[in-house]
């Protein structure tokens, strides 16, 4: 048996609805708005990490760097990362309290390493629930043609006043690579 609805309750509904799909189609046009970038597979770096209350033996990360597909020699690349930990939270984590930075290492067409930097975690994080920083931003210079990798390295994670720095275990694969012409 159904209960019949207000029509209050319907436009409320409505309204609800209407909403989530905006928000579908905005994201949407953000993504298709953007320059093309390189597929943003996410690879799943060890990690051995120290600092107070830093886990012991080799943690898992999963990292994905976005970048464009191919760029022209002596332009620029933006590059964004996002990190999502393997271990769960014991506690809430209020928005915008885990911050952190990585070091991504250049290979092929370019050599160095660039830190990324302005990650968080945009939501609160729940309890139980594994912690996805977003928002890690880094440029790199593309001087010569040919195949420029990004290779995840060191990460630095501070919550709660606590900084836990985290090493690289073994070998990092490549995150992403741009075709520089």
């Amino acid at each position: 048996m159904s209960i019949p609805h207000t029509r209050a309750q319907r436009n409320r509904s409505r309204m609800i609805t209407g909403a989530a799909l905006a928000a579908v189609l905005a994201g949407a046009g953000t993504v298709l708005g953007a320059p093309p970038a390189a597929a943003a597979d996410a690879v799943t770096v060890g990690y051995t990490c120290t600092g107070p209350g830093a886990p012991g033996g080799v943690q898992s990360l999963l990292v994905t760097v976005t970048a464009p597909a191919g760029a022209p020699q002596g332009s620029t690349a933006d590059l964004s990362v996002e990190v999502t930990t393997a271990l769960t939270v014991p506690i809430d984590v209020p928005a915008r309290a885990a911050t952190g930075e990585m070091t991504l290492e250049l290979g092929g067409a370019v050599t160095g390493s660039v830190t990324a930097a302005g990650f968080t975690n945009a939501a609160t994080v729940p309890s139980g629930s594994t912690v996805t920083l977003t928002g890690g931003t880094a440029s790199v210079g593309l001087p010569a043609a040919g195949a420029a990798t990004v290779t995840p390295g060191t990460a630095t994670v501070h919550v709660f006043g606590v900084t836990v720095t985290c090493q690289v275990s073994g070998t990092a694969p490549v995150a992403a690579t741009i075709d520089v012409t």
